[in-house]
């Protein structure tokens, strides 16, 4: 049971239980804020020739700088110290009223805690959030493309002949919206968890509980993380600039694809690269057959129909088959250099242990495995649909390859990848799937939007945090994985 809900009138236990949660709150929210820029800084002094006073100037703005009354650390102690200071003092007020003078503990209705619970998270979700807000704009470069994307949406033709005829800018807002989208995530999940709770319970009273329905939540897990994965795969082949920049990277870095041949299909989407047709951009593939010793017509839309799967293989031969292998078998070296060293460093303190060294190589390797699955199930995927399967299945006049090289092809792969995740562990399932969600909505919502509709955002979040500080004092099981274990310590 929550320590606030069994009032004492003890002003020492009062404070504790209100203060150190607080306290929590603005440590690991200014070591949050502090971290990537401490790594920051440290990569800047190898590259860059400071003296001492300039690089303690330099380490001081970086420690001092989530310092700011609407900064992230203050966000994390304002929404936390309201959820927690004020429940207590209303829960400290219904007991005065009801026990008068008398002393001793007073429990409160289990509808009148929760009630007054919620209220006073949505509060402090509230007024936190504004505060995050206040005062802090947005970066030059992610404004000015912003309005560029929509000035280019609305007028892509016409531009005004006078500059002074031209509309001000609309003022922009949106440098929360990841936070929102991790929150509202969460908030959804917890939602769905505790309606499948309830159904559960009924089903078991009735004694009409399967089998299926007991393997239902993981499969659950792996469709969200599978639909939010398609999402991104998306995103990232055609529409990049959604992505944040390192998450980009990131992919690109793991696909290992030639980004001639990601342009190509970007522009068979986009209408200038046309099979049968001299529109000009033959050159673009032609410097990749000339690279891997392919004939030269192989690049050229109107003489090629369509781009044939050796060059998509990239060097690995004609037989998609084969290049699935390989690619599994790069993939899964690549990763097990990743997470193998990775899952020892979080089980130093135990490598005594053979045990415990086993489990950490077996499961960075079950890891690696589903990675490695990933990249060579989105390959094989577009294979299949591209020249394999889909030719065969649907005739060429009602599916044409260019339909196909437009998006149909890429649709297959990014439709299939996200199944990898079966490979991992139930527990893994759920972690992944609530790692992408987030990701795969902020491609889907504009990042940026008119600070007319923040009220939607503001609102969003609000209800959101409410109910996971609701949930994580009343049925901490239900927000799960490290987050959930993470905000209980943190709270309770």
């Amino acid at each position: 049971m929550d320590p606030v809900v069994r009032l004492s009138l003890h002003d020492s236990q009062f404070r504790t239980r209100v203060l150190r949660p607080i306290l929590r709150a603005y440590a690991l929210g200014y070591l949050s804020a502090i971290t990537p820029k401490l790594i920051s800084y440290a990569r800047r002094l190898g590259v860059r020739n400071w003296d001492t006073t300039q690089k303690l100037r330099e380490l001081a703005q970086v420690l001092a700088g989530p310092l700011r009354i609407n900064s992230f650390p203050t966000f994390c102690a304002a929404l936390v110290g309201g959820s927690t200071f004020l429940p207590a003092l209303l829960y400290r007020i219904c007991v005065s009223i009801v026990a008068g003078p008398s002393k001793g503990d007073i429990q409160l209705s289990l509808r009148l805690r929760r009630l007054i619970q919620f209220f006073t998270a949505f509060i402090s979700a509230w007024f936190s959030f504004q505060l995050l807000n206040k005062n802090r704009g947005l970066s030059r470069k992610d404004v000015s493309r912003r309005r560029a994307t929509i000035s280019q949406e609305e007028n892509p033709v016409s531009v005004p002949v006078n500059a002074l005829e031209r509309p001000p800018p609309p003022e922009l807002v949106g440098r929360t919206m990841d936070l929102t989208l991790f929150t509202v995530t969460r908030a959804v999940d917890v939602v769905a968890c505790l309606a499948w709770s309830r159904w559960r319970h009924r089903r078991r009273l009735q004694n009409r509980w399967t089998l299926a329905e007991s393997v239902a939540p993981g499969l659950a897990d792996a469709g969200v993380f599978a639909m939010s994965a398609a999402v991104v795969m998306w995103a990232w082949f055609y529409v990049p600039e959604r992505l944040p920049r390192s998450y980009e990277k990131w992919i690109g870095e793991v696909a290992k694809v030639d980004t001639r041949l990601i342009e190509a299909l970007r522009r068979v989407r986009w209408g200038t690269f046309v099979y049968g047709k001299d529109t000009g951009q033959a050159p673009l593939l032609e410097s990749m057959c000339k690279d891997y010793n392919w004939p030269i017509e192989w690049g050229d839309p109107a003489k090629t129909v369509p781009i044939p799967c050796e060059m998509v293989h990239m060097g690995c031969g004609p037989n998609c088959e084969l290049h699935a292998l390989s690619r599994f078998a790069r993939t899964f070296k690549f990763a097990c250099a990743t997470y193998i060293p990775l899952q020892i460093v979080l089980r130093f303190r135990g490598l005594k242990n053979p045990a415990v060294l086993t489990r950490a190589i077996s499961e960075g390797a079950q890891s690696s495995a589903f990675l490695a699955s990933f990249v060579s199930l989105f390959y094989y995927a577009v294979c299949l649909a591209r020249t394999r399967l889909g030719p065969k299945i649907f005739d060429q006049k009602t599916v044409t390859p260019l339909m196909w090289d437009s998006g149909l092809c890429v649709g297959a792969g990014c439709f299939m990848c996200g199944w990898s995740v079966l490979v991992e562990k139930a527990r893994k399932r759920q972690e992944l799937a609530l790692f992408v969600a987030p990701r795969a909505a902020s491609t889907v919502l504009p990042r940026l939007y008119e600070k007319k509709y923040f009220y939607r955002e503001h609102i969003a979040f609000a209800m959101s945090a409410a109910i996971l500080i609701t949930c994580l004092r009343e049925k901490p099981r239900l927000v799960r994985g490290v987050f959930g274990r993470l905000a209980t310590s943190l709270l309770n």
